[in-house]
């Protein structure tokens, strides 16, 4: 009960301070996060929000990220490459700003991870045609993953400018910058039972390799929290086609250490109705947690 207490006392002084205090803030967030390393995700950057938008936090303004962006590396006072800036799903406009920001921001490590056969075909995703149609029990609806990306229906969402993705040659100019990698994403971006995700993920490394020349050395799960979107099997399946670092969306740092082929690592998936210094709050509350349980418990480390 104390540690609860304590967490959510530590917890509103962190918001307070992302409210009042700038240099506290940064203050806290590097002595919160000691030589860890930190991995962002996002997946749309957008100044106007859509009428009716069904998964806002998705979409974030570019000031607003480039102001996070900022804010952490100036807070760390770090010379390594300590933080990863991800974006899932491959969308056009997350794929602007990459191309703009990583030779803008040349310390900070840039994952792009796309849907191999979506950025192909130019297949949208179900959770913007439901968007379309106002039918969210449609997302998760049951799917034939051989024959998802050639329903007309996404082919034409994705061809709304609102929804469009990312085409090959832009990914792949992603894929030339000198502190960008690209990464796989599955084909069909859906949760699957661990029994069944296996043939899903081998024909979207397939893909993966066919359409950009080399084998993906990255890959994140679809959703991706830990013991809810995936579990022990998905690891031992991705595992089983080769040694990849396999992203998550557990919200904490990691140690330089886990940075191993096979490691399952966290990303902080940003909540893009946050605003930045919400966002630097966040990430500083989960530093702080984890810094703590590992004093607490030295045995853990």
């Amino acid at each position: 009960m104390w540690a609860l207490t304590y967490l959510r006392a530590m917890r509103e002084m962190i918001l307070r301070l992302a409210s009042s205090s700038e240099p506290a803030l940064a203050a806290l967030f590097r002595r919160a996060l000691g030589g860890r390393r930190v991995a962002l995700c996002f997946h749309r950057v957008s100044d106007t929000r859509r009428p009716g938008e069904m998964v806002p936090k998705l979409t974030m303004p570019a000031a607003q990220i480039d102001a996070l962006i900022r804010f952490l590396l100036d807070a760390a006072r770090r010379d390594d490459r300590w933080l990863t800036v991800s974006f899932d799903d491959g969308y056009r406009d997350g794929a602007e700003y990459v191309l703009s920001r990583a030779p803008r921001f040349p310390s900070v490590e840039w994952l792009w991870f796309v849907c191999p056969e979506k950025t192909e075909r130019q297949a949208g995703f179900r959770w913007d045609l439901a968007e379309v149609n106002g039918d969210a029990a449609s997302i998760v609806a049951p799917l034939d993953p051989a024959l998802e990306n050639f329903r007309d229906e996404l082919r034409a969402v994705a061809a709304r400018p609102e929804f469009a993705l990312a085409d090959l040659a832009t990914c792949r100019k992603i894929q030339a910058l000198p502190n960008a990698t690209l990464g796989d994403h599955s084909n069909v971006h859906h949760r699957m039972p661990a029994d069944v995700c296996r043939a899903e993920y081998e024909a979207s490394l397939t893909d993966f390799r066919r359409l950009f020349g080399e084998p993906a050395r990255h890959f994140a799960f679809p959703y991706g929290i830990p013991g809810v979107d995936f579990d022990r099997p998905h690891v031992d399946a991705l595992r089983s086609l080769g040694r990849f670092q396999i992203w998550s969306t557990e919200p904490r740092p990691y140690a330089a250490s886990e940075r191993e082929r096979g490691a399952v690592l966290p990303r902080f998936a940003v909540d893009g109705t946050r605003t930045w210094r919400e966002t630097a709050a966040h990430i500083a509350l989960h530093a702080l947690r984890v810094r703590g349980a590992r004093e607490c418990f030295p045995e853990a480390r």
